[in-house]
């Protein structure tokens, strides 16, 4: 089955990593939100004990890239906009979520982090962004409940 009809008849890819990276964060106590305005730069506003909220972009890729001089990787693109990529700001999220979809792997980065508008993700633990593989404690870092007013 060709790679776009696989994601149409089961969703999106970029609405099945956020289902799956929400599903995942539930199972850790989070608090997961959604905004209820297309307009919104974030995927979802994550909770804990209620002093703790990140934004979080979901970055999704069915499975791994692999070219003619490269070794195979996953691939994300870091940016928004439909004809003109525009990079994410710090006022906008806080973190990156990458999904690869045919593993179920998940690599948490902060913002700051994200510095390339196309993150490739290789195998190994020689990666840059291994030690992001699995990371959920990293959102931990406190956002106080009285800044939700300017997250939007």
């Amino acid at each position: 089955m060709p790679k776009q009809a696989q994601g149409k008849k089961f969703g999106s890819v970029g609405q099945r990593g956020e289902f799956l990276v929400a599903e995942k964060l539930l199972s850790y106590g989070w608090i997961v939100a959604q905004p209820l305005s297309s307009a919104s730069v974030f995927d979802l506003l994550v909770g804990k004990g209620g002093k703790i909220w990140q934004r979080v972009q979901v970055k999704s890729t069915l499975e791994q890239h692999s070219y003619k001089y490269n070794r195979p990787h996953y691939q994300f693109i870091l940016s928004h906009g439909a004809s003109v990529k525009k990079r994410y700001t710090a006022t906008q999220i806080d973190f990156f979520i990458c999904c690869a979809l045919d593993v179920g792997k998940f690599w948490i980065l902060p913002f700051k982090e994200a510095t390339a508008t196309t993150l490739k993700i290789y195998n190994g633990e020689d990666s840059k962004f291994h030690r992001y593989e699995d990371a959920w404690e990293l959102l931990g870092c406190p956002r106080q409940i009285d800044q939700l007013s300017s997250l939007a």
